[in-house]
């Protein structure tokens, strides 16, 4: 059996990763998830793996507070349709391709 391979630069475990984190966020359905929860996954580098969703078209913000003197942080996943991107990043509706192309190949019996 033939095990896809990862884009270069980019590490299978990330793939992964990312995805347990947007399954974290998305059981939370949009509700503010502490950093401490996403760390419990055995996420070192969940900001890249934030940062991958994200561009992926994923909406995902985050806040952080300082409480008592620690800085405290909270990610909500807002949108899970990467088809928002295009949205995301004009602030426009994705524009509809027409319905109808017509026809694309034209034949000589077509024009009569």
């Amino acid at each position: 059996m033939r095990t896809r391979k990862p884009p270069r630069g980019r590490p299978a475990f990330g793939e992964t990763q990312r995805a347990a984190i947007l399954r974290l966020l998305g059981a939370a359905r949009g509700a503010w998830v502490p950093l401490p929860e996403i760390l419990a996954l055995g996420i070192a580098q969940y900001g890249a793996r934030i940062l991958e969703a994200r561009r992926m078209g994923f909406r995902i913000e985050n806040r952080t507070e300082r409480l008592d003197g620690v800085c405290h942080s909270w990610f909500p996943l807002l949108s899970s349709n990467p088809s928002d991107w295009y949205t995301t990043q004009t602030g426009k509706p994705q524009p509809v391709p027409p319905h109808d192309f017509g026809p694309l190949i034209e034949t000589v019996a077509d024009r009569g």
